[in-house]
């Protein structure tokens, strides 16, 4: 008999590696059988201990309690057959058994249980604390508040090192959020051996929201939701997952997991479990239905094709069904009272950026609410018409709105001559705006009607006695017609004729400021759209007529009455202007701040919004961070006092720009903050625009977490943007996604799938862009040897390399040395040395009689980096102390030994800096004009450079020695 015993005993411990499942409680089943044979009770118990171990892992835990039952009918038969390790492990699993989870364990059967196990416990000798938990559990399923509280007067102090998820629900449940935040404190700062923090994580994300710990919320949404994933046993925990994102505005987020535990919605051996999931299921689905989205597809049990209302429907069923078969057992409402309840809550926010998408774009907009000019549903032809004018007046965008309704309304109405031109000159602009949108050549009807109405408008204004609106008038007529195909000339003539109009009238007294500066304005414009077109004029001479048209409105508007419109019209005029000149200028900035200053000044701050944000790309360009952060901020302020819905598109181009300059510069929190704003914008866009940018924007917040060591929530948010980059044309940010999750992993322990992430993206991005093999090369040689670096790989790359590949290199190493602190001076020194392959290897390709447009394309990439770190080098010097500071190549030091004062010696290395600025520019402006048409704009902005650098030269000389 001892022989079978120890084979039994073998077997038992044998058990484990059999797969979860039917096949291990199977076995475990059969051996219980063998061991009662045996009349072996310790080895019996041990059996059973085993069996129902293997129903809980195996999903059969609805097949525990009759198993436990028999071990303590046995226990109480005779506890002097069991050993003090058999007894123990007996009321020990206690902890973990329980049939509050099983409406078919009766109630009765509980509460014996309960009362029988305080018994058994005094009797091994083990304390009673899992006793009381197990009636406190009880009295809070049943709804027996007075019991709770009683019991939980007589609860130990809660173990920081074990904190106790039931305990912290419970004071969830009774509104005590703070309390339960400081049970659970030990998971909430990260410990993730401090207990069950899959639950803990869960049950947390409310009480966060609540208590306006938002950041907290969404870190424990993306850290709990990772370990829950595709797992059945958690379902109430993904079901507080759902829970999270159907009340804080991320349904698709929602639906996202919904779909992914799906399956589960119509089985399980957890009735508890799946009747949280089946709560949180409702309560997203009624979000969606009540958004109006009822009739769209989503996913659900394995059967027909589900809609939002038809899952809606089927959940709330089953959820009714299985709060009303624990409402039978335990005599009360309370369990279906709490359901109902549950899957009714409202939105706590209206939308939580969780760096996931997630909100629903097709319904949400960044707008910006009406102001007080909106036109209303007034209908009286009189107060139309008054409100029409003052909005026009105000510059109001919804002045062509209340316009084309007025002339709705005038049709069939006799009307005096001034407000038929009025009429025919705002149906001009309706009507140009609409060309404007189409671009160069719209359809020759489209063209005439414009064309038609200003020169109606024109002869009404004539008639009436206000030549110089006809002039007015004419100028825009001009602007239209320049859209035409092959009408530039004649555009340019019409514009020249009412200009010439409007100055005669203007000497005699007979034109206001504001009709000369409208002139001036649309000649400019005029000239700017032929230009484009047929490259009749050079862009110096387009920002000329703008400046010209904005310095006349600011002189003008100094004392004029038509100051706001004046300076409205001084804004655009430096708007354009800005346009003419090329990006990364000083002088773009100042026209742009002047825009957007003459804008606020007129009264107008909707149409500061642009030009502000614009300011803020230029300067995250020149990579001045905070006044990049000031201008957008300054855009946001403007959007608040708008009058018309915002594009967010662009809104979160300046968001994801400064994400990316604050991420060069290591600063997390910033690139954080930054990266959710633009994701939250790109998310109100149509969903093919939202798509890709907000993966970038999101792309850049996991970095930022893995800068920071918040590595599962790193993971997390690329997983969710993988499937939207793998699609997208080239490599170069599925390599960085690649990366960063492989960072991430390796971050977590877990090093073989790390390893499989950064090989797999260097599989696919060994051919994929110029520095591909160098950044694949990197990333194998990474994942095997994570010590290593690239070196290896970048000197393979640089031996097998042509020019091209070569010059890719050199500008990757450069951009990287630079964000890494290396200094301008070292990364323009790269710079130099990839200019010079390319100008050789050009040269060389001339000699044999190609053009070398690749090489060229390639130089043109080379010089933008290079002539900025050649500037900010200049600027590093400026900025340093007169006691010591490094030349050009950041190597080469100060001859100590020379006696000129430190000051003089200063100004001589800065001035030869910007000297060598100057050059390098004047050197392309000469290269750009050699490789002939199409280079005209970088010509023009290596000029525009290079004045700047001469001006920075007019400081005081260096003294001589």
């Amino acid at each position: 008999m001892s022989t079978l015993v120890n084979e039994i005993r073998q077997e038992l411990a044998q058990v484990v590696t059999v797969p979860a499942g039917r096949a291990r409680s199977s076995r475990a089943e059969a051996l219980v059988d063998r061991a009662r044979a045996t009349a072996d009770a310790p080895l019996l118990l041990n059996a059973m201990a085993t069996l129902m171990s293997a129903y809980d892992r195996g999903d059969e835990r609805g097949r525990m309690f009759e198993v436990f039952d028999q071990a303590l009918r046995l226990w109480d038969e005779d506890p002097s057959l069991f050993g003090g390790h058999a007894s123990n492990r007996l009321v020990g699993e206690f902890e973990w058994i329980s049939g509050l989870d099983h409406p078919e364990v009766p109630l009765a059967s509980l509460e014996r249980w309960a009362g029988g196990m305080e018994r058994r416990r005094a009797l091994a000798g083990l304390p009673r604390d899992t006793v009381r938990a197990q009636e406190f559990l009880l009295a809070t399923h049943l709804g027996d508040h007075v019991r709770a509280e009683e019991l939980l007067r007589q609860w130990p102090a809660v173990d920081p090192g074990r904190p106790d998820t039931a305990l912290g629900a419970w004071h969830v449940r009774q509104g005590r959020d703070a309390e339960a935040l400081r049970i659970w404190e030990a998971v909430l700062a990260g410990d993730d051996c401090a207990g069950e923090p899959a639950r803990v994580l869960a049950h947390s994300l409310l009480p966060l929201v609540r208590l306006g710990r938002s950041d907290q919320a969404r870190a424990h949404h993306l850290r709990g939701y990772r370990l829950v994933r595709g797992k059945g046993q958690v379902l109430e925990e993904i079901g507080h997952h759902i829970e999270f994102c159907a009340l804080t505005g991320n349904e698709t987020r929602g639906l996202d997991i919904l779909g992914r535990h799906a399956v589960h919605l119509d089985g399980g051996s957890n009735p508890a479990k799946r009747l949280s999931l089946l709560e949180s299921a409702v309560l997203l689905l009624r979000r969606l239905a009540a958004l109006g989205l009822g009739a769209e597809p989503v996913a659900g049990p394995p059967g027909p094709a589900w809609t939002v209302d038809a899952l809606l429907l089927h959940c709330d069923r089953e959820r009714g069904t299985l709060s009303a078969r624990f409402d039978r057992r335990n005599g009360n409402t309370a369990v279906s009272d709490r359901s109902r309840a549950r899957s009714e809550q409202q939105p706590l926010l209206e939308r939580l950026p969780l760096g996931i998408r997630g909100g629903l774009s097709a319904l949400a907009r960044v707008t910006v609410s009406g102001g007080e000019g909106e036109p209303g549903p007034v209908r009286d032809f009189d107060r139309l018409l008054a409100e029409a004018r003052r909005l026009r007046d105000s510059g109001h965008p919804d002045s062509r709105a209340a316009w084309s309704v007025l002339d709705q309304e005038a049709a069939g109405r006799p009307v005096d001559g001034c407000l038929r031109a009025e009429l025919a000159a705002q149906r001009g602009l309706r009507l140009a705006d609409e060309i404007v949108q189409v671009g160069i050549w719209p359809s020759d009807e489209d063209l005439a009607a414009a064309m038609d109405a200003f020169e109606e408008a024109a002869e009404a204004f004539r008639a009436s006695g206000a030549p110089a609106e006809a002039a007015v008038n004419r100028a825009h007529a001009a602007l239209t017609l320049a859209y035409g195909h092959e009408r530039g000339e004649e555009a340019l003539a019409l514009a020249d004729e009412a200009e010439r109009a409007v100055r005669a009238l203007a000497e005699s007294g007979s034109a206001t400021p504001r009709q000369v500066t409208a002139v001036l304005l649309a000649r400019g414009r005029t000239a700017a759209v032929v230009r484009s077109a047929d490259d009749v004029h050079s862009p110096g001479e387009v920002e000329r007529f703008f400046t010209h048209a904005a310095a006349y409105a600011g002189a003008a508007a100094t004392t004029d009455e038509e100051s706001p419109e004046l300076r409205s019209l001084a804004a655009q005029a430096q708007r354009a202007a800005a346009d003419c000149v090329f990006r990364n200028s000083g002088r773009r900035i100042v026209l742009l701040r002047a825009c957007s200053d003459n804008h606020l000044l007129a009264g107008r701050p909707w149409d500061a919004v642009e030009p502000f944000l614009e300011l803020a790309r230029e300067l995250a360009g020149l990579r001045e961070r905070p006044a990049a952060e000031a201008a957008a901020a300054a855009a946001y302020e403007a959007m608040g006092h708008g009058a018309c819905p915002v594009d967010p598109e662009p809104v979160g181009d300046v968001y994801l720009l400064l994400a990316r300059l604050a991420l060069e510069s290591a600063a997390y929190e910033d690139t954080t903050r930054h990266a959710l704003r633009a994701g939250l914008h790109y998310e109100a866009c149509v969903p093919e625009q939202a798509s890709r940018r907000s993966a970038l924007a999101y792309l850049a917040l996991a970095e930022a977490y893995c800068g920071t060591g918040r590595y599962e929530e790193a993971a997390e948010v690329v997983r969710a943007l993988l499937p939207d980059v793998r699609n997208w044309h080239g490599g170069e940010h599925l390599l960085r996604a690649r990366e960063v999750l492989g960072r991430s992993l390796r971050g977590l322990g877990e090093h073989p799938t790390a390893a499989q992430q950064l090989v797999e993206g260097a599989e696919r991005l060994a051919q994929a862009y110029v520095c591909g093999p160098y950044y694949a090369a990197g990333l194998r040689e990474t994942a095997e040897a994570p010590e290593t670096g690239p070196e290896a790989a970048y000197q393979e790359a640089w031996e097998n390399g042509s020019a091209v590949h070569r010059a890719g290199l050199l500008r990757s190493r450069a951009g990287q040395s630079e964000a890494a602190g290396g200094g301008p001076g070292h990364a323009a020194s790269m710079l130099a040395t990839a200019q010079s392959l390319l100008e050789e290897a050009l040269a060389e390709a001339e000699g044999r009689g190609e053009q070398g447009e690749e090489l060229r394309g390639e130089l043109a990439n080379t010089w933008q980096p290079l002539g900025e770190c050649l500037a900010a080098e200049a600027e590093r010097l400026a900025g340093m102390d007169v006691t010591r500071f490094e030349v050009m190549d950041g190597t080469c030091e100060i001859d100590w030994m020379d006696d000129t004062p430190y000051e003089p010696r200063k100004t001589a290395a800065v001035r030869e800096a910007w000297e060598k600025v100057l050059a390098f520019h004047l050197h392309v402006a000469d290269r750009s004009a050699s490789f002939g048409p199409g280079w005209e704009e970088y010509r023009a902005g290596a000029l525009s450079a290079a004045a700047e650098a001469e001006l920075k030269l007019r400081g005081p000389q260096p003294p001589t020695r």
